[in-house]
């Protein structure tokens, strides 16, 4: 059994309890709309403290100002002792390793999560694998036990908290550049006068392409919350580095020609306005 504590509650806070609360785990969770109980309070009882909040983009980079805010918070409640906080919100790689250098009393790990929000309470409890990453691998470690206690059928991959962050944002912004690639053989199909989701149907039967992100949809394009930030986000780290990604730009900039609902600019969550 193990004390739980979960920092926001949106989808990924609610698919953590949801995955967590059919084990013997006592669960506490606090966000500004909804607690169990006071924030100090869900830090004091809890070992492992999961921040499940915001990380939008704003400009062309992520906004993590709320998610450094409250890291700083739950660091000054927990350093010097063997609670591990975990960040499972999308942050850019580089940033728990930063977390850990600026509190270095404190433990820290980096656990993406994978959640369509469709389906985001069943994806958590059958995920195709967990990431965990950390500088200490004893912290790892305890992270990962809490996780095959609960989940053992699961493929569990430990590694540093950078790797970690890299590998949720790989994951997305190929998703959306397949996304991206469908939509131009649409309209290449489309001028051929040929059927695009027959063409579909028999490339999919290849094993190594798969089927999913291949639909064209009225809105055209790629949108929703995770796409569209994680695509810039990662773009603007690439630029941070000054290295080319010109691949990513132009799979943004395809989108945003062809997207004709940019529902990202008023999702809770997506995007900062300044």
């Amino acid at each position: 059994m193990a004390n739980i504590g979960i920092i926001g509650y949106g989808f990924v806070g609610k698919a953590l309890e949801y995955g967590f609360k059919g084990g013997d785990h006592k669960i506490e969770y606090y966000s500004r709309r909804v607690s169990t109980a006071s924030f100090d309070e869900v830090i004091k009882k809890s070992e492992f403290i999961f921040m499940c909040l915001p990380t939008p983009f704003k400009g062309d980079k992520i906004d993590l100002s709320t998610m450094d805010e409250l890291v700083g918070k739950v660091a000054a409640l927990t350093k010097g002792t063997d609670k591990i906080i975990v960040i499972k919100s999308t942050v850019v790689p580089g940033t728990t390793k930063r977390y850990s250098e600026t509190y270095s009393d404190c433990k820290f790990c980096a656990n993406p999560e994978f959640l369509t929000e469709a389906n985001y309470l069943h994806d958590f409890v059958n995920a195709d694998r967990t990431v965990i990453g950390s500088t200490n691998k004893e912290t790892r470690s305890k992270l990962a036990a809490l996780y095959k206690e609960q989940f053992p059928n699961v493929q569990i991959f430990e590694t540093d908290p950078t790797s970690a962050e890299m590998c949720k944002y790989m994951s997305n912004c190929l998703l959306a550049t397949k996304v991206s690639f469908a939509n131009e053989m649409y309209d290449l199909c489309d001028k051929l006068g040929i059927n695009y989701n027959k063409v579909k149907e028999m490339v999919i039967a290849d094993k190594r392409i798969g089927k999913t992100h291949l639909d064209v949809t009225p809105e055209r394009g790629f949108g929703g919350k995770c796409f569209p930030k994680d695509m810039v986000a990662l773009i603007g780290r690439f630029k941070e580095l000054e290295l080319d990604v010109s691949v990513l730009e132009a799979v943004w900039a395809k989108n945003l020609k062809i997207r004709t609902v940019r529902d990202w600019e008023h999702i809770p969550g997506a995007m900062t306005k300044d």
